[in-house]
């Protein structure tokens, strides 16, 4: 059986999600240049509808593009 591995578009507000993946290397850059890299615990503070999803990592909060999400893939903790 196939998992879905499911990305940053997939959260909810309040879920904590680990890094698992990022598909691009470009994106990847961006992020660890944000200090998200793979392996890191993020949660979900608020979602936009089809606009941004602003994480918090730390004292630090980020609002992610929808088309950046989907390149994030993440699992629960």
């Amino acid at each position: 059986m196939k998992s879905t591995m499911l990305t940053l578009n997939d959260i909810k507000t309040g879920q904590t999600v680990v890094i698992k993946n990022i598909m691009d290397v470009g994106i990847a850059t961006q992020a660890m240049r944000m200090g998200i890299a793979i392996g890191e615990s993020v949660t979900c503070i608020a979602r936009v509808p089809a606009g941004p999803t602003v994480i918090q990592k730390g004292g630090m909060e980020l609002a992610i593009g929808e088309g950046l999400c989907c390149q994030i893939e993440v699992a629960f903790e």
